[in-house]
């Protein structure tokens, strides 16, 4: 971990430098198809986006399926709410690279005594980075 963290590298803002850059919207896109998709995140409490702290609810696929492999269906999915947006450079093997991340919570289907129902368990553990 402490690698990890000595090979972070600071970022100027307007006001001063820091390891992260905070933002509050990301843009989907696709390659073939118009349009775009925008993610919110405002989850300070003295920042508020049009008037409320926005945290969108969006769904992932989990990590660990082949590539190829994946079928979007309702229960093949992670649904999620979006908790910070941010950005960091970092130095690796090949040099500096700029990395884009999502922090997000992850909501499963209950799996215990209760499982016929749809319950679901809060679980604030997942870290998915957007490449």
């Amino acid at each position: 971990m402490n690698a990890l963290l000595q090979s972070l590298e600071l970022r100027p803002s307007d006001a001063r430098t820091g390891h992260f850059c905070l933002f509050n919207c990301l843009v989907i896109g696709h390659a073939k198809h118009q349009g775009v998709q925008r993610v919110y995140c405002d989850p300070f409490p003295k920042k508020l986006f049009h008037g409320a702290n926005r945290q969108d609810l969006v769904f992932i696929r989990p990590p660990g399926i082949e590539n190829g492999g994946f079928v979007l269906k309702p229960d093949s999915v992670w649904y999620c709410r979006v908790l910070l947006l941010f950005s960091f450079s970092a130095m690796t093997d090949t040099g500096s690279r700029s990395f884009d991340c999502a922090l997000i919570s992850v909501m499963e289907r209950y799996k215990g005594a209760l499982a016929g129902g749809n319950y679901l368990m809060y679980l604030n553990y997942w870290m998915y980075l957007i490449v």
